[in-house]
């Protein structure tokens, strides 16, 4: 059955397809686009982000630029399982959006993995298999017309162990099969699935529980670098025949590690952008950003990548650059708010950081001793919001933009000196995963308390109106009412595991310490959460800090550095 099979899909090749591409140059010496197409697998994008990382860290000098719109459970073959994803949707199938696509990004190469869908997981059939082989010589005649060549790659093994479906493996092995004897035939094609099962099936015999997909389907980063690795091989990348790994492959070049990140962060960023501008069938897609603020950014993330390939010095952040207390400082906008971030001299593994609710640089020995640690230290001018849902918002941009953009640590260590209170426990209490660690320094912790004053707390007229305003309230009985101030938000701030510290005066006349940090203490300790006080005796709202700061450094470093980070710090004391 197989050979008629082939000799049929042969025909149809030759007859139909109107262009043939040679197997590809090595390395791609001419090529100026590449667009990758294909099903989930393509669209969770390691595979294509480890081969933009090779071409940058390899030719640093060379422009390619690489576009990801592999779009989940699409097709070639227009076919889709009766009660596909429960009846919501059919497949999508590549023909509908195609031209589209080609117009848009303009390719010079298409690197195409179809396949594992296009046989909808039933055994072998050959008017499925026919759809299938169509499918794609419709791909090649339209790329032909679009002035791109196509390189095939075979679909990746099915896993019937993990996936069911008997039967389905059988099927991928004839669709591979029949895609690598198309080469007598002109086409370029890597062969990504013999590969795959050959290396499954030695692993599954020393360990029978092995498995590249969990559900016999979507492989994970081990995976993604066989099929990254049988691309590049296949293109001429002869230093990976010995190579186990993506990250292995990167340590070749001094920055290759954070090379990989900024590629993995523009490629994250422009794929769901280009989907949403092309068009597609598939409901449930993230639209992204608009197309030009995220080319915007691509260009941007660009200059780096190629700066760090040539071992060129790169600025670590944009904006205007100046010195505070001996350590650059950058200054900068992030959703229309002004920045500023303090780089320290050598960064810590893992890039800590700092970030500042209100006042920054009022008692900067902390900052300073952080600086020497290997922190970041940062802080958003957003005053008079009083940590408002407006706040809120801007932060989590900011958030955003110093994770995404510029790798700082997934967790961030938060400091809110009085009011900056508001601000980092309201981010906190909507981010909790995000967050490291919580220092309050005489803060507030209830604006009914400050400046409503409807305690014991000074009244501040001025910064009520702003509540108001801010929070959208329209009377002080509506604002009395609210439910959402920090002392009312810990429960997922406990559930999240962040340890908090406060320093405080029990004296304090303008944020007393028991409406604020005193509630704060027993609602949290009711909820099982860590909170550390430092009483200050006899002391009111002002100074703030402590005169020997010790305490309050060790506490963020501690739990927002690394173990790495931390061995690291250690070794730099003992080899200053």
């Amino acid at each position: 059955m197989l050979r008629l099979t082939t000799l049929l899909a042969t025909a149809v090749a030759l007859f139909q397809c109107l262009g043939v591409s040679r197997a590809a140059d090595p390395m791609l010496p001419t090529t100026q686009r590449v667009l990758f197409l294909g099903d989930s697998i393509t669209h969770s994008g390691q595979y294509a982000e480890a081969i933009e990382a090779y071409f940058a860290t390899r030719f640093p000098d060379r422009s390619i630029e690489f576009r990801n719109l592999g779009l989940p459970s699409e097709t070639v073959s227009g076919l889709s399982e009766k009660g596909h994803a429960g009846g919501q949707f059919p497949r999508p199938v590549l023909e509908e959006r195609l031209g589209r696509v080609l117009e848009s990004v303009k390719p010079d190469l298409v690197v195409a993995c179809y396949g594992m869908n296009d046989g909808i997981y039933l055994p072998y059939a050959v008017d499925r298999f026919m759809a299938f082989s169509n499918g794609l010589v419709q791909l090649r005649e339209q790329a032909a017309k679009a002035g791109a060549k196509v390189l095939h790659v075979t679909p990746p093994v099915f896993d019937e162990a993990k996936g069911g479906s008997p039967g389905y493996a059988n099927t991928l092995d004839l669709y591979s099969e029949w895609l690598i004897g198309q080469r007598q035939f002109g086409w370029d094609v890597v062969d990504l699935h013999e590969p795959m099962k050959r290396f499954l099936a030695l692993r599954r015999q020393a360990d029978p529980k092995f498995f590249l997909a969990g559900d016999g389907v979507h492989i994970g980063d081990l995976g993604h670098w066989i099929l990254t690795k049988q691309v590049l091989l296949h293109l001429g990348a002869a230093d990976l025949v010995k190579t186990e790994s993506v990250s292995e492959m990167m340590l070749s070049h001094p920055n290759g590690a954070e090379i990989l990140r900024l590629v993995q962060q523009k490629q994250r960023m422009l794929k769901d952008s280009w989907l949403h501008h092309t068009g597609h069938k598939r409901p449930g897609m993230g639209k992204g950003l608009p197309l030009a603020e995220a080319s915007s950014k691509a260009i941007e993330l660009d200059a780096r990548i190629r700066a760090l390939a040539k071992g060129q010095p790169v600025a670590p952040f944009p904006g205007v650059k100046s010195a505070w207390n001996g350590f650059d400082r950058y200054d900068f906008q992030v959703d229309g708010k002004s920045v500023l971030v303090v780089v320290p001299k050598v960064i810590a593994p893992g890039k800590p950081w700092v970030w500042h609710g209100e006042f920054f640089g009022h008692k900067p020995n902390p900052d300073i001793a952080l600086l020497e640690r290997g922190c970041h230290i940062v802080y958003m001018t957003v005053p008079d919001m009083l940590g408002s849902p407006v706040a809120v918002g801007h932060w989590n941009a900011l958030y955003r933009e110093l994770v995404g953009t510029w790798g700082l640590s997934a967790k961030v260590a938060l400091v809110g000196l009085s009011r900056g209170g508001l601000y980092c426990y309201n981010w906190a209490s909507a981010n909790p995963g995000k967050v490291a660690c919580l220092y309050g320094d005489a803060p507030v912790c209830d604006f009914k308390s400050w400046p409503g004053a409807f305690g014991k707390g000074k009244r501040s007229d001025r910064d009520w109106q702003l509540v108001l305003s801010g929070y959208g309230f329209k009377s002080d009985d509506e604002a009395k009412a609210y439910t959402k101030n920090p002392v009312d938000s810990l429960k997922p701030l406990a559930a999240a595991k962040v340890p908090l510290l406060h320093v405080f005066g029990d004296a304090d006349e303008v944020v007393p310490w028991d409406e604020n940090t005193g509630v704060i203490e027993e609602r949290y300790k009711k909820l099982g959460g860590s909170i550390t006080l430092i009483r200050k005796p006899g002391v009111r709202h002002h100074p703030h800090g402590l005169e020997d700061s010790t305490p309050i450094v060790d506490f963020l470093w501690d739990h927002s550095a690394s173990s790495e980070a931390k061995t690291w710090f250690a070794g730099r004391k003992g080899n200053p």
